[in-house]
């Protein structure tokens, strides 16, 4: 049983499926992060409908990477083919945070009454997830977006990422909340959002929620940001539905945290649907 899951951990995984699918998988570098750590992205299949799977966009949210890496193991080892599709996977979006919380690394900035257990942001003290260039201006102080849209590197690496392949859809993994955000105000309907997110509901059994209202919590946010770029469905899911675990226990009771036995379709219901 594993006591945390970091950036040490991820590379470890990487190189065991690299070895033992090595010709169902492909492995590349998609990007640095702020303090240089490698941004590695998994290819599977080779379709040209092209769909995103992204974890760890928050430091104290690893387990989104340990989620990815036990399903997408499944999925191999089910030798599920789909020849009309590609499915990436970029498992760490954050991993400098991710170190920060596990408290095997520090910030690159002075942070203010600083909590490694409750970190979630990059070396920059930066929230990834309000960083995007999407209604930037209405980003609040206290969601900490920074003072220009697109200024760290892995939002860079991310936006990059999209331009070049154009995802089909994307699904973005974070902790707490056992839910599915599918729609906000400012995008309104995308075609195919409710039923992607209906998908999830009836197979994993996340619950939908009604469309984000308040421009100031969905501004800069990636899902958001992808949505009015592509004018194509992007979800953030909620992994975690006990409010009351913390962020380092979910992963001492990984499974049981994320109701693996609900939630592991996950990987499969995304292709079968897209």
């Amino acid at each position: 049983m594993r006591t945390c899951y970091g950036y040490t951990e991820l590379l470890e995984d990487l190189l065991k499926l690299s070895e033992v699918y090595k010709d169902k998988i492909s492995i590349k570098i998609t990007g640095t992060s702020v303090k240089g750590r490698l941004l590695p992205l998994i290819k599977m299949g080779g379709g040209n409908k092209k769909l995103l799977v992204a974890g760890a966009v928050h430091g104290r949210e690893s387990v989104t990477s340990a989620f990815i890496m036990k399903s997408l193991e499944e999925l191999l080892k089910s030798g599920c083919e789909f020849a009309e599709k590609s499915l990436y996977v970029l498992p760490m979006v954050n991993p400098d945070g991710v170190e920060i919380f596990l408290k095997r690394d520090l910030p690159q900035v002075t942070v203010k009454d600083f909590k490694g257990e409750l970190f979630k942001n990059n070396a920059n003290n930066i929230n990834l997830n309000a960083n995007f260039p999407f209604c930037f201006s209405k980003v609040p102080p206290k969601r900490q977006g920074g003072a220009k849209s697109a200024s760290e590197p892995e939002v860079k690496s991310l936006i990059k990422l999209c331009e070049k392949e154009r995802f089909e859809s994307a699904v973005s993994l974070h902790a707490r909340g056992n839910c599915i955000f599918w729609r906000d105000y400012g995008n309104k309907a995308v075609k195919g959002d409710l039923e992607l997110a209906k998908s999830f509901e009836q197979n994993c059994c996340f619950e939908i929620i009604s469309p984000t209202q308040k421009v100031e919590d969905y501004s800069g946010g990636f899902e958001n940001w992808f949505r009015c770029r592509y004018r194509k469905p992007a979800l953030c899911i909620e992994l975690v539905k006990d409010e009351d675990i913390s962020f380092s226990d979910m992963i001492i009771n990984f499974e049981e945290a994320v109701i693996w036995e609900k939630t592991k379709n996950l990987l499969i219901t995304y292709l079968n649907f897209s």
